[in-house]
């Protein structure tokens, strides 16, 4: 049995869904999309979760310096949000939470000469639960 929920949450929320209709919530600066398929039934519920996180970030000049400490930034907070997804999902609906995978992408834009540049950037992270009992 195969479940698929696909949310686009507020700016200022990331919303993971998982199967069986449970949902939960976590504060941050990215909006997100989390679909769930269930894996397995045998000896507890094991749920695959997949939680996309972005953001954006201007960019106050377009040297090769401020790009790379902005990438770096942003990458290492997809990284903060990719484990601290763990211990929410512990928190509320697993028992337990394993990363299974995480991608990184970013992408600048400059669409006008008196705007400045902007680092979009996404992650995906990729996590097999076991579901509490309730």
């Amino acid at each position: 049995m195969k479940s698929k929920y696909h949310y686009r949450p507020p700016r200022l929320a990331a919303l993971a869904l998982v199967g069986l209709g449970l949902a939960l919530a976590g504060a941050g600066a990215w909006g997100g999309v989390a679909k769930a398929s269930i894996m397995s039934v045998s000896g507890g519920a094991e749920v695959s979760v997949s939680v996309g996180f972005s953001t954006q970030m201007p960019l106050p000049d377009m040297t090769d310096q401020t790009l790379a400490a902005t990438q770096k930034r942003g990458r290492t907070f997809v990284y903060r949000m990719a484990r601290e997804e763990c211990a929410l999902l512990k928190a509320t609906i697993a028992e337990s939470c394993r990363l299974t995978g995480l991608n990184v992408n970013a992408r600048l834009t400059n669409r006008a000469s008196n705007t400045p540049a902007t680092l979009h950037l996404n992650g995906n992270a990729r996590y097999l639960i076991t579901l509490k009992k309730f």
